[in-house]
């Protein structure tokens, strides 16, 4: 009987900490078109960490071939912004990939997903 407990309560706690993992990342996306033609978008993703700071992670996702670029990394902390790369990177020297992981593979699925929508309600 405790086995079975214990294996339900486990089971919960892991539900909860999924649905609360994709609501906290659809909440911390900032998209900005950089060609929408193209299906070129930066994504910044944030993560409050606390007293440590927030972390701004960015990205570029090309939604004509569904790949995602890693284009900057920064902390900003109460004493100032604390950076990975000096300047934004161009979209024409990132590295693209094609996503694996499931939390690149959301972030890509969310922007492109929020384009179609767009997309199709200009259309109408």
């Amino acid at each position: 009987m405790i086995y079975q407990f214990t294996l339900l309560t486990g089971l919960v706690l892991a539900n909860n900490a999924i649905a609360n993992e994709t609501t906290n990342m659809t909440d911390s996306l900032i998209i900005a078109a950089i060609d929408a033609h193209k299906g070129l978008f930066k994504v910044r993703e944030l993560h409050e960490m606390g007293p440590s700071g927030v972390q701004e992670i960015d990205y570029v996702v090309n939604c004509e071939n569904q790949t995602i670029a890693l284009s900057g990394f920064a902390l900003v902390t109460e004493k100032g912004r604390l950076t990975a790369n000096d300047q934004a990177s161009m979209s024409g020297r990132l590295a693209f990939y094609k996503p694996v992981i499931y939390h690149d593979q959301k972030i890509a699925n969310s922007v492109c997903n929020n384009q179609l929508s767009m997309n199709s309600s200009v259309a109408k």
